[in-house]
């Protein structure tokens, strides 16, 4: 029996492949560093554990609304408010298993084959599988270094046509550790305030940025309040990778689909567990943790960028948000994959190519300092000593 034809360019994940060969390696005895999984060391604060056992014990175990309770929509809300300065409903909100599915939901839930939706590259590669699963046509807007990774206007503009239907954004930005400016933002809204076109924005690392830059949500637009569709989860700022549960917030024109289309898909979350998230969301000031977190991100972030740009082979720019540095490698001669399969060879230190996030990631690695201060100072010792091996 032949898989259906929507598969045929779906592929294994390069991240998860790395890290099998870590893991191989590691049963082998070797001493491994891995700088692979977008996950923070942290373990889920106490506060949200202890608000899950509760909602056990208080019975939150039947069925809960596809969009999930209205207790953890209007949290939601509440933290949109307070933080990102935005007004929504709680009927505006949709309960998601994470924010991979959440992705999945908009995408499929709007595009036709032939439709065109246009992603950023590099970007983390699950929009473009996912639009190959729809039918729909890809087009990309490169994200260059030069460029400090912001959108390039004219680039954008010459890729719209009039099939397409939606435009991806993520900001702060898998891989690359980029945040896009009010200013860059606010020239994407001009150029398609007059056209029918749908904003996916991902925000699932907006918590954490750094040197008091804001990640700014199309939605902050007012031309694109009513065009965006927001996607947002628990797993990074809140270290709750594992819980696998994030949201949809969407123009209240466009909940319908959504909402009867979520019911196909999951039909609801595990009610304990958004119980539990509606108290991470309203209970994080007293206890500080996104804070704690972020504060140790940055310490490591601006350690990782000195050692980097201390060496004659490597460079980068500084990441302003996520937890990522997109390192520059041209300089050794390698491709991206040949650096890697190098580095974790002879050194034991993990990265992930960059080519896997797009074309314009060819020539780059993704190191994750969501790891602990001393792997990534082990690791600087190891890159000093790969930068003096390549002469």
């Amino acid at each position: 029996m032949k898989k259906a034809h929507r598969l045929d360019n779906i592929t294994f994940s390069r991240i998860r492949m790395q890290s099998k060969l870590v893991d191989q390696m590691e049963a082998e005895g070797k001493d491994m560093i891995r700088f692979t999984w977008g996950e923070p060391d942290f373990m889920t604060p106490d506060y949200i554990k202890e608000a899950a056992k509760k909602a056990i014990d208080d019975n939150f175990t039947k069925y809960s609304d596809y969009c999930g309770p209205l207790n953890f929509r209007k949290a939601v809300c509440d933290k949109y408010e307070r933080e990102n300065g935005l007004r929504f409903e709680p009927d505006q909100v949709i309960s998601t298993v994470g924010a991979a599915q959440a992705a999945y939901l908009v995408l499929t839930t709007f595009l036709d084959p032939g439709d065109e939706i246009i992603i950023p590259n590099p970007v983390f590669n699950i929009y473009k599988m996912i639009a190959g699963i729809c039918g729909a046509v890809v087009r990309e807007y490169a994200l260059k270094e030069e460029n400090e990774f912001q959108i390039d206007i004219e680039e954008l503009e010459g890729l719209l046509t009039k099939k397409t239907k939606m435009i991806v954004i993520c900001s702060p930005n898998n891989p690359l550790g980029s945040v896009l400016t009010r200013e860059n933002m606010e020239a994407v809204a001009e150029l398609v305030k007059d056209r029918d076109i749908l904003i996916c924005s991902d925000e699932i690392y907006e918590r954490l940025t750094y040197d008091g830059v804001q990640a700014v949500s199309p939605a902050n637009i007012p031309s694109l309040y009513e065009k965006t569709i927001i996607i947002n989860g628990f797993s990074k700022a809140f270290a709750m990778t594992g819980w696998r549960f994030g949201y949809v917030i969407t123009p209240k024109h466009l909940w319908e689909p959504l909402y009867l289309h979520a019911g196909f898909q999951v039909s609801g979350l595990p009610s304990f567990i958004l119980e539990a998230g509606a108290v991470a969301l309203n209970d994080e000031a007293k206890y500080g943790t996104v804070e704690k977190m972020r504060a140790s991100f940055d310490e490591r972030r601006k350690y990782l960028v000195k050692e980097i740009n201390a060496m004659k082979h490597f460079s980068c720019l500084t990441p302003k948000g996520a937890f990522y540095v997109f390192m520059n490698i041209k300089k050794t001669g390698m491709t991206s994959d040949e650096f890697v399969d190098w580095l974790v060879q002879n050194y034991g230190v993990a990265v992930i190519t960059g080519n896997c996030f797009g074309s314009e990631g060819e020539g780059f690695v993704r190191i994750s300092y969501a790891s602990s201060m001393e792997d990534i100072q082990k690791s600087c010792r190891l890159l000093h000593e790969a930068d003096q091996a390549l002469g």
